[in-house]
């Protein structure tokens, strides 16, 4: 077959379509692995993101720094939103932890301050409230904390009891010896009874009657002497040898006894001598108040 200029141009014709396709097919090619090299690129850049973000939320659930709230939110927006939602709701629980974590701390610092059954309670109600694991070892330095104030007011509480019971103590005794002491001071001012001092009174010798001898000679008869046993008056029966030129002898110099009683009405201190009733008292009373062991003495004078 013979070619013709015809043929030539047809040839030449084919011959540059060939060349053009072979060339679209290697440019389309080659964009075709451009674009698979920037997808994968973006996908591990995405994965990155996303493995970030699981870090932040992982060390904001160790619950050591609230600042890794902030950090693990941070890394979060940064995500599809399709893939914020799992860790969005685990970083809230680790936010709303650190909300209960404060109200706690602030409860547990103002029983600390005012340390009453009342704050105590209230703080205690607060760290009840930290219940999620993560802030075990958080609970545990507040329970330390409002401890230490209920040992302090149980302390306190203890004492105040104590001092009241002794003061209560104070009282009762001195109550007890306030009696004993009106007793004495009424043994020492009540008239003789004329009773032994044993019954718990006290008596006083009548006054010596006043005697006038006779004017006319002749046996002087004394006149009635009291009893040193009972207070009465004797008669002398006719007896003159307590006179002198008709004139009475007068009678020794009248004294007086203190005493003390104890509790159980013995006598435990006796004291003669005194000039007058009250002195005798008065140091009976004296005596009294500075030997006296418990409450029930009395003392008194005759």
């Amino acid at each position: 077959m013979e070619f013709t200029k015809k043929h030539w141009i047809v040839a030449g014709i084919a011959c540059l379509i060939l060349a053009g396709g072979s060339a679209g097919l290697v440019a389309h090619h080659q964009a075709q692995v451009k674009a698979e090299k920037t997808a994968q690129e973006a996908k591990r850049t995405y994965d990155k993101l996303v493995a970030s973000a699981k870090k932040a939320t992982e060390k904001a659930e160790t619950f050591k720094a609230e600042e890794d709230v902030k950090t693990a939110q941070a890394a979060i927006e940064k995500l599809d939103k399709k893939d914020q939602k799992a860790l969005s709701t685990r970083v809230e629980r680790v936010r709303k932890n650190w909300v209960f974590f404060h109200q706690a701390d602030k409860a547990v610092s103002a029983a600390e301050k005012a340390k009453t059954g009342q704050t105590i309670k209230t703080a205690q109600d607060a760290v009840n409230t930290l219940k999620d694991a993560m802030t075990k070892s958080k609970k545990a330095e507040l329970q330390k904390r409002l401890d230490k104030v209920k040992a302090d007011l149980k302390a306190k509480k203890a004492k105040e009891e104590a001092k009241a019971k002794t003061q209560a103590a104070q009282e009762q005794a001195d109550s007890s010896a306030q009696p004993a002491n009106n007793t004495q001071e009424a043994q020492a001012e009540t008239p003789a009874s004329g009773t032994s001092p044993e019954n718990g009174q006290y008596s006083q010798a009548p006054a010596t009657p006043s005697y006038t001898a006779p004017a006319t000679g002749g046996g002087a008869v004394a006149p009635a002497q009291p009893s040193a046993s009972t207070g009465n008056f004797a008669p002398n029966n006719g007896s003159s040898s307590n006179t002198s030129g008709g004139e009475l002898t007068p009678p020794a110099a009248q004294s007086f006894t203190g005493w003390v009683r104890n509790k159980a009405g013995q006598i435990v201190w006796s004291q003669g001598g005194f000039g007058s009733l009250s002195e005798a008292a008065r140091v009976a009373a004296d005596w009294l108040n500075g030997n006296a062991t418990s409450g029930g003495w009395s003392s008194g004078a005759y």
